[in-house]
């Protein structure tokens, strides 16, 4: 039997050397590049006025995108934005073979998937080493959290605290894809569907008509079966995507486009459970942590920071295998419509005005904890031996002490059962207004914005008890199944179902109802013979919301940016930025109740020793200094910046004792879970991304990320005193355990963060002879290890490289276009996780044929 561990891995002191094995090619390849080539033909340089919030894409030639709206709403070339910006085309998101945004993305700079699709899809990201639970931008709205790469153009990075225009996103940047739309040029159906060798299809349609020279209708849906791979799971997708395109008249247009996407997961692949060693999720009891010593350095832990040392990665198993149940499912439904009015104002001014309506919902059925729950025998358990000493054997070598009956009691995984909502909808309403002026040789371009939006957001969930194995039943809703035995797989029934839908309410859920309104303005200003650059521009947000939690939220945020360039060669930039940005994720903070009286006897309504509040938004702030070239008209375009952010105000959990009365009026001392707020993570590095064209058949994107990732502040409580009879026993253990709690949280890399990043990615076509029409590509990304869990800084996921290769041949018959492609996915078959919560797919072979009627 074959079988895959990836381990817990403890912060390397040293770097390594993996990343920069996969981005020496790029710097080897720049010089000689900038020189040793003739320069490619002149491409057509002129102006597009209409529409200014439109990206261009009439210059981007092959991998090399020319134009970004991402950066400013407005159509602007990249190499004169003071702001790094990744962009990627159709072409390469064709030639990945991609199915949805984690296939593309994966290929950027400083961007790694956050992935936590339990019920909120896997459209998440951690960009410069910071995650949030924010949804992409569609269109520069709100996106899906699942997208299907059929009705994408083309996917922009936008870097740093962005939300002058954004609002609420993460300091790390956000992410902007910019969905397919009609044209009056010419009628076409694009019909491609591809096959693979795990039983995945897929069947993509894309009809465009022009209905007169001003209407123009399009059309695309997909069907996609994904891989069978797991032991278990099935999902498929569909897609629908309408549009429509009117120039009502010269200076006045119109777009509507809908957007449906449904999942089917029957059932799902769930991710690989964790293993969780007794004793080390809770503060420890003298049955349990017998040893004195190590019973108070492990409340220290707990003390501190909640720390868990016994949350570790998953335990020798196979790779195929899913704790999900035959019968359990997911079903997801995305939906997005959005009006897009724009309209030219005399010989200077723009508008557009957006309508945008986004809508989620989730139905999860799922029997089971993502969770091995495992148990030492007694010899861990006495005055000289503790779980720490087991912990420690099993870190060296955990399927020897796994197997080992003297050291294992047992290991079981809880089959709980549980069904969960989730959904959200927003309606959003922004008026844009552009305008051009040049005066004695300036350039300038004005935008002011307005931006309202309604949210909604909620769920709840029923489930049967879980709180400890020994009672279980079939039948009975209030109890969990049999659990499974990791050394019995004859106990691993999946096949046993139940009445989700009568399952003991846990989390009625309710919606939190939610109002954001925004105004802003930036200045995008060019002079000296459009050398000197400078973009700024400030936002001010206020933000309501009350619902779900009984807490009111009333935020109010002014968010500056501001970047300058100076063009050293018409060809190459040097520049500078700051902004900031903040971020409202709704959650309560449990505090000290500043109005508690030790001396009155508790009471949860009159005389609480804790009160609950609402959290105040992260912020974030960061600066960057960068240089841009687009040499030989494109031929070696690129960014290599150096960046600095901050984000402030993550929630840490810790727990302090509270001496007072209790309930009854007797003097004692409670233990009390507090959050608090003041946390400060920074990421600072360095980034390379570079486009390269040695011939124009030949096209290379390579980028290379290096950051420094870690908590330098954080709010913690004071330690116990040395009278406190949880430590008296050994103080000196306690204040060691607390001590070192402390260091591993101001020390830890934020979760879902990884320090090194690159990639390469070539494609090469040939032109003439008997082998034109054929191309091949081919490429890879490396991923350092992953902060996999905030409660256990020093667990990591492994480190990962991924190689791809695809190749494809064009031709016509009869005028009509083919195309056939075969990819190859995961080209050496690497067990990876791209994050805490997901899996990677094994190798995979599909092979796509196409043809355009």
């Amino acid at each position: 039997m074959t079988t895959n561990t990836p381990q817990s891995v403890k912060r390397s002191t040293g770097r390594s050397t993996t990343g920069w094995r996969l981005a020496l090619p790029v710097f080897a390849l720049l010089s000689p590049l900038a020189f040793a080539q003739q320069a490619a033909p002149a491409r057509d340089d002129s102006v597009v006025t209409l529409p200014t919030f439109t990206v261009s894409t009439d210059k981007d030639v092959g991998y090399r995108a020319a134009n970004s709206v991402s950066a400013t709403r407005i159509d602007t070339p990249i190499k004169d934005l003071p702001f790094a910006v990744s962009a990627f085309t159709e072409q390469f998101i064709n030639d990945l073979g991609a199915l949805d945004l984690q296939d593309v993305l994966r290929y950027a700079p400083s961007v790694t998937s956050g992935d936590k699709s339990f019920v909120a899809g896997n459209n998440r990201f951690s960009i410069r080493g910071f995650d949030g639970d924010v949804p992409p931008q569609r269109n520069g709205f709100a996106g899906n959290r699942n997208t299907d790469s059929a009705n994408v153009a083309r996917v922009e990075v936008i870097k740093g605290p962005a939300s002058l225009l954004y609002g609420q996103i993460v300091p790390g940047g956000t992410v902007n894809y910019i969905t397919k739309r009609p044209t009056t040029k010419r009628a076409f159906f694009n019909l491609k569907t591809s096959i693979g060798d795990q039983g995945d299809y897929r069947v993509v349609a894309d009809v465009n008509q022009p209905i007169t020279d001003r209407i123009a209708a399009r059309v695309i849906g997909s069907w996609n079966q994904d891989p069978k791979w797991a032991v278990t799971g099935d999902t498929h997708t569909w897609l629908v995507a309408p549009s429509l395109a009117f120039q009502v008249t010269k200076k006045l247009s119109l777009v509507l486009d809908y957007e449906k996407l449904s999942r089917r997961e029957e059932p799902p692949v769930g991710m690989q459970p964790n293993v969780q060693i007794a004793g080390f999720n809770a503060a420890p009891s003298a049955s349990t942590f017998v040893k004195v010593s190590d019973r108070s350095y492990q409340q220290g832990l707990f003390d501190a920071g909640s720390i868990n040392l016994g949350f570790l990665g998953m335990p020798p198993i196979d790779r195929d295998f899913n704790y999900q149940g035959d019968h359990d499912y997911k079903k997801a439904d995305y939906e997005n419509f959005n009006a897009e009015m724009n309209l030219q104002i005399g010989d200077h001014w723009v508008a557009r005005a957006n309508y945008s309506w986004n809508a989620r919902s989730v139905l999860y059925k799922l029997t089971g904890l993502a969770q091995w729950d495992v148990t030492p025998t007694a010899a861990y358990r006495t005055s000289t031996t503790s779980y720490f000493d087991y912990l420690h054997e099993y870190l060296a070598n955990p399927s020897a002490v796994l197997n080992d009956p003297t050291k294992t009691a047992s290991v079981l995984l809880n089959r709980r059962k549980r069904i969960q909502t989730s959904a959200d909808g927003y309606n959003t309403y922004q008026v844009d207004l552009s305008g051009k002026y040049e005066f004695a040789g300036i350039k300038l371009n004005p935008l002011f914005g307005a931006y309202r939006q309604y949210s909604r957001s909620g769920g709840g969930m029923t489930l049967s008890s879980s709180s400890s194995y020994g009672n279980y039943s079939a039948t009975d809703n209030a109890l969990p199944f049999t659990p499974w035995n990791y050394f019995d797989q004859s106990t691993w029934d999946r096949s046993a179902n139940y009445d989700e839908f009568a399952l003991p309410v846990s989390s009625a859920g309710g919606f939190t109802r939610g109002r954001e309104d925004a105004y802003y303005g930036v200045l995008t200003a060019k002079a000296l013979d459009d050398r000197l650059i400078f973009i700024g521009g400030a936002r001010y947000d206020r933000y309501r919301a009350g619902g779900a939690s009984g807490y009111t939220y009333d935020v109010n945020k002014t968010t500056p940016q501001f970047g300058a360039g100076w063009h050293i060669t018409r060809d190459s930039l040097l520049f500078a930025n700051y902004s900031r940005s903040f971020l409202v994720d709704g959650t309560t903070l449990t505090i000290e109740n500043p109005n508690y009286n030790p001396n009155l006897p508790l009471n949860t309504s009159t005389n609480p020793q804790s009160i609950r509040t609402p959290a105040a938004p992260t912020r974030g702030l960061g600066y960057e200094f960068g240089y841009k070239t687009d040499f030989l008209n494109g031929r070696i375009s690129g960014t290599a910046t150096w960046f600095h952010l901050e984000r402030a105000d993550r929630i840490v959990t810790v727990r302090q004792p509270v001496v007072g009365l209790n309930t009854s009026g007797v003097l004692s001392t409670t233990e009390v879970t507090f959050s608090k707020q003041g946390t400060v993570d920074q990421s600072e590095g360095v980034e390379f991304e570079f486009t390269l064209s040695p011939r124009d058949n030949w096209q290379i994107y390579a980028t290379y990320t290096s950051m420094d990732i870690r908590t330098t502040k954080v709010t913690l409580p004071t330690p116990r005193l040395a009278t406190d009879p949880k430590v008296s026993g050994d103080y000196a253990s306690y204040l060691s355990g607390f001590n070192e709690a402390v260091r591993l949280l101001l020390g830890a890399t934020p979760e879902g963060s990884a320090e090194r990043l690159a990639s390469l990615w070539t494609r090469y076509s040939f032109t003439d002879g008997s082998l034109k029409g054929l191309w091949i590509a081919g490429g890879g990304n490396y991923t350092s290890q992953k902060a996999q869990r905030t409660a256990n800084p020093t667990l990591f996921l492994p480190e990962y490289t991924l190689f791809d290769a695809a190749i494809g041949y064009s031709w016509k018959r009869n005028k009509q276009p083919w195309d056939v492609t075969l990819n190859i996915k995961n080209l050496t078959d690497e067990t990876y996780f791209p994050a805490n919560q997901s899996r990677g797919k094994p190798r995979q072979f599909v092979l796509s044929v196409g043809t355009t009627f």
